[in-house]
C-alpha cells in the first residue's frame, strides 16, 4: 500500500492547531469563568477566550499547539470540572491561520472573595476522601509508634533542640559573613 497510517493534517499532528473546544458547559459559565478556569490549569500563555453560552462550548486559544494538547490533556480530567460539571476537551475545528499575532490575554481577574462556592465544595470533598483513605488506608498509620524505627520519644525533641541551634548558626553566617 506504502501509505503511512499517520495523518499530518490531524489536529493533534498540525502545529497550525492551538485552540481548545470545550464543550458541555453550564448555561451559567462566562467568558471569565472559562478564561480563569483554562488559567488555573497553567497549560500555558492564552491568546483568546470565546463562549458560546446558548450553546454549551467555547474555545480557548493558546500561543502554541504544545500548550493547546496540554490544556485537552489537563483539562479532560474529571478533578478540573467548572462551575460543578465535568467539561469535554478537543482540538478546535480550524487551524490558527498563519501569521495570527500573538497577543497573550492578561491574567484573568480574581473572584470577590477568592474562592467560588463549587472550588470551595470540590475542595471540601477532596479533603475528606484523602482524610478516609488515610484513615483507611493499608498499613499502620505514619505516626504510630511501630513505624517510628530508631526515633524514640525524646529523638523527635533532640532533632528539634539540635536543628534549631544550626538554623542559628546560619542565620549568623548570612548576616555577618
Amino acid at each position: 500500500d506504502g501509505k503511512e497510517t499517520t495523518n499530518s493534517d490531524a489536529p493533534e499532528n498540525n502545529p497550525q492547531y492551538t485552540t481548545v473546544y470545550v464543550g458541555n458547559l453550564t448555561p451559567e459559565t462566562t467568558q471569565l469563568d472559562l478564561h480563569r478556569h483554562f488559567h488555573q490549569l497553567g497549560a500555558g500563555v492564552i491568546e483568546e477566550v470565546r463562549v458560546q453560552r446558548d450553546k454549551g462550548f467555547g474555545f480557548v486559544r493558546y500561543t502554541t499547539h504544545a500548550e493547546a494538547a496540554l490544556a485537552i490533556q489537563i483539562g479532560n480530567n474529571p478533578q478540573y470540572a467548572l462551575l460543578g460539571k465535568q467539561i469535554k476537551c478537543s482540538w478546535g475545528s480550524k487551524p490558527t491561520p498563519a501569521g495570527t499575532a500573538s497577543n497573550p490575554l492578561p491574567p484573568p481577574a480574581l473572584p470577590p472573595l477568592g474562592l467560588l462556592t463549587t472550588d470551595l465544595a470540590s475542595y471540601e470533598r477532596q479533603l475528606a476522601m484523602s482524610k478516609i483513605s488515610l484513615m483507611h488506608g493499608q498499613g499502620a498509620h505514619p505516626f504510630n509508634k511501630g513505624n517510628m524505627g530508631m526515633m524514640g520519644a525524646g529523638a523527635g525533641q533532640a532533632m528539634y533542640d539540635s536543628g534549631f541551634q544550626n538554623i542559628a548558626a546560619a542565620q549568623q553566617m548570612m548576616y555577618y559573613h
